[in-house]
């Protein structure tokens, strides 16, 4: 699979069809062979709030172990168009953006037809129960193997949880944590999930249950959401898109001049 480097973390050169695609296979294979201790292939979904929460490049802070999983990552696919736009300019071009909250509703209907069951961890009851029941609609044989909507800390002992989530035998495991929480739960805990696929997908299933709107299909495509979020939220979001919007454009500039060096 090709890949191209940002800020060193591999993200694959996919269309969304042929991540969906990936992903699908990974877990029927997987979830065919049986159980057997050998930890969660691990997907992530990046965008500038990645970026910025995780990579270090002077003056700005990041954090080493985020990081580090994101790097490690067995999938890592582009969430985000300024990421689509760093690569052509750096002229190993992404085919296109390739979203979470897209992805979710196509990874569902396929794993219906496959029979295959998926978990959530994380979100709540209600969220979960309304964006099943919009999913049903068009793959009345989704199969729910478990959730659990309990309040996850990372500091807390993960045993349990993780316990539950093996018992079920779910193909995937969609954790809804939020970023940079979702991730470190994932890297810290990927080892111990015998579970085939694990992927963080945030807010996913409050868009597909229409609890919360996406911004219309031409700002999407344009990378221009952040801005239709911003309205929607401005008093949480604007600070953070701010800071975002900023340390992303400095790392890029480093980047496209050939100074910008991963930190060891």
């Amino acid at each position: 699979m090709k890949t191209v480097s940002l800020f060193g973390m591999p993200v694959a050169k996919v269309t969304r069809a042929e991540a969906v695609e990936r992903i699908v296979q990974i877990a029927r294979e997987r979830h065919a062979a049986g159980s057997g201790g050998r930890g969660s292939y691990f997907v992530a979904t990046i965008n500038v709030d990645f970026v910025c929460n995780a990579v270090r490049g002077w003056p700005f802070r990041g954090d080493r172990e985020l990081w580090g999983y994101l790097k490690g990552a067995d999938f890592v696919v582009a969430d985000g168009m300024p990421l689509v736009l760093l690569s052509r300019l750096l002229r190993d071009p992404l085919p296109e953006r390739v979203t979470g909250s897209d992805m979710v509703p196509e990874l569902c209907a396929r794993f219906a037809e496959e029979g295959l069951p998926i978990y959530v961890l994380g979100g709540t009851a209600e969220a979960l129960d309304a964006a099943l029941a919009k999913l049903r609609e068009k793959s009345p044989s989704l199969k729910l193997a478990g959730s659990d909507h309990s309040r996850v800390s990372l500091d807390d002992d993960p045993a349990e949880t993780v316990g539950r989530i093996n018992a079920a035998r779910p193909a995937i495991l969609f954790v809804a944590l939020g970023n940079p929480k979702e991730e470190l739960w994932m890297g810290r805990n990927a080892a111990s999930l015998d579970v085939p696929v694990m992927i963080g997908i945030g807010g996913s299933f409050n868009f597909i249950a229409g609890r919360v709107k996406r911004a219309p299909r031409w700002m999407q495509r344009a990378g221009l959401e952040w801005i239709y979020r911003i309205c929607q939220e401005p008093g949480r979001l604007w600070r953070r898109y701010a800071y975002g919007l900023f340390k992303f454009s400095w790392l890029s500039l480093l980047t496209l001049c050939g100074a910008y060096r991963e930190e060891k």
